[in-house]
C-alpha cells in the first residue's frame, strides 16, 4: 500500500484528513460498521453498460439494476407479497448477525439486480430470452450464462476497487494482514481472468456463432425453492476431488457459469461454460453426471449455494424449514469463506448432503446436454 499523504483523506472513510484520523498522534477514532459500508458503497465502480465494446454506441443513457434472475420468470413464482429471501451484504449487517451470513427478506424488484447494462442493450440482448419460450437452445443456454458472466466481471471490479481500503483496515493486526494480503492477489487474479472470459463471451454474443458454447441442463418436474445465477471458477467437484488450483499467476483459469431459473411451469439448472474451459468443466460435470439422479436435487441445492451469494428464496419454503434446515443453509453460505485459522471451507463437499430432505415434492425430470 503506498504511502498516505498528511492532507488527504483518511482511507477509513470518516471523511477527516489523515493527520487529523488515523495518521494523528492521538487516538484513532473507533469505525463503526456503518462507517466501513458506506466507505464501501462509496468505493464501488462506476456505472457503466458492460455490453460489448463493438455495440456501445448503441447505448441509452445511463445503467439501470438489471435483474441476473428473471424477475417475471423465475423470481415471480417464488415471490410472496413481492418479496423473497436474498442475502444483503454489509459490515452493519454481519454486526448484527454475529457473523452469520443470513437471507433476509427483499423486495422482488429489488432482488438480483445490479447497474450493469443499460436498458437498450438490457432489453436488445437478451430478447431472446426473455420474449421467447424456453426451449433450452444453446443461444439460450448462452444469454443466461452472459449475465452470470457480466455479474461477476462487475463484482470482482468492485472487490478489486477495496483491496487497498482492505489493507488499510488489516494494518494493526498481524493475522488479518497476511490475510488481506492473500485475499487481495486473489481478487486481482480473479479480475483477470474474468475480463478475460467476457472477452471471450463478447466475441461469441457479436458473431452469434454457438459452436463453442457447451451447456448441461438439469429439468426439474416442479418449482425449485432457490432462483440463483453465478459464475465461479471450478476448483473441486462436487465430490471435493481437486480439478484445477487457484491462485496461479501463470495459468487462465477455466470458468462455468450456474443458472437456477423456472420457465413454463417447470425450474431448470443450468451449467455452461465455453470451449477452451473443457478440460476443468467436464471433469466437474463428470462426477456429477455419474451420481444416482434420485440424490441430484439436495446435491444440486448445496452447491448452488456454496458457489454464489446471489441466491433467492421462496419465502413459504424458507419459513417452513426447521431450523436445523435454515442451519443447512447458513452453512452451506459460509462455504466460500475459509476459516483463516484453518484454512478449511466450513461446509463439507456437496455430495454429503445427498440425503437431506428438504427439497420435497420436486426431482430430476431429465439431464440433458445442449447441443
Amino acid at each position: 500500500m503506498q504511502k498516505i499523504g498528511r492532507n488527504e483523506k483518511c482511507p477509513c472513510g470518516s471523511g477527516k484528513k489523515y493527520k487529523h484520523c488515523h495518521g494523528s498522534p492521538n487516538e484513532p477514532p473507533k469505525l463503526t460498521p456503518g462507517m466501513i459500508d458506506a466507505q464501501i458503497r462509496k468505493l464501488a465502480p462506476k456505472n457503466k453498460c458492460l455490453a460489448p465494446t463493438p455495440i456501445s454506441h448503441e447505448c441509452s443513457k445511463g445503467t439501470i439494476n438489471a435483474h441476473t434472475v428473471s424477475r417475471s420468470g423465475s423470481l415471480g413464482v417464488i415471490e410472496r407479497d413481492g418479496h423473497v429471501y436474498s442475502y444483503k451484504l454489509s459490515v452493519s449487517g454481519l454486526a448484527k448477525t454475529h457473523g452469520k451470513l443470513l437471507p433476509t427478506l427483499v423486495g422482488w424488484r429489488e432482488a438480483s439486480t445490479f447497474p450493469g447494462f443499460c436498458s437498450a442493450h438490457d432489453k436488445k440482448l437478451f430478447a431472446p430470452l426473455e420474449d421467447r419460450p424456453f426451449t433450452g437452445s444453446k443461444e439460450q443456454c448462452f444469454l443466461l450464462a452472459y449475465r452470470s458472466v457480466a455479474r461477476e466481471l462487475y463484482t470482482k471490479h468492485a472487490s478489486s476497487l477495496q483491496n487497498n481500503y482492505r489493507t488499510f483496515q488489516a494494518s494493526d493486526n498481524s493475522l488479518m494482514q497476511d490475510f488481506v494480503v492473500l485475499f487481495n492477489k486473489g481478487v486481482e487474479l480473479g479480475m483477470r481472468d474474468s475480463i478475460d472470459h467476457k472477452e471471450k463471451y463478447d466475441e461469441i454474443l457479436m458473431s452469434r456463432k454457438w459452436d463453442s458454447v457447451r451447456a448441461v441442463l438439469f429439468e426439474l418436474d416442479g418449482i425449485f425453492p432457490i432462483q440463483c445465477a453465478g459464475g465461479f471458477f471450478p476448483e473441486t467437484d462436487v465430490a471435493g476431488k481437486k480439478i484445477q488450483s487457484l491462485g496461479r499467476e501463470d495459468v487462465r483459469l477455466d470458468a462455468m457459469t450456474i443458472i437456477s431459473f423456472a420457465a413454463g411451469g417447470k425450474s431448470y439448472i443450468c451449467f455452461c461454460w465455453l470451449e477452451d474451459s473443457d478440460v476443468s468443466c467436464e471433469a466437474f460435470m463428470h462426477t456429477l453426471a455419474r451420481l444416482p439422479e434420485d440424490s441430484l436435487v439436495p446435491i444440486l441445492g448445496a452447491l448452488i449455494m456454496q458457489l454464489s451469494e446471489n441466491c433467492h428464496f421462496s419465502p413459504s419454503w424458507y419459513e417452513a424449514l426447521p431450523h436445523e434446515g435454515k442451519e443447512w443453509i447458513r452453512v452451506q453460505a459460509h462455504a466460500g469463506v475459509p476459516n483463516i485459522f484453518t484454512g478449511q471451507s466450513f461446509a463439507p463437499p456437496p455430495i454429503h448432503y445427498a440425503g437431506i430432505d428438504y427439497f420435497k415434492g420436486v426431482s430430476i425430470a431429465s439431464i440433458k446436454r445442449v447441443s
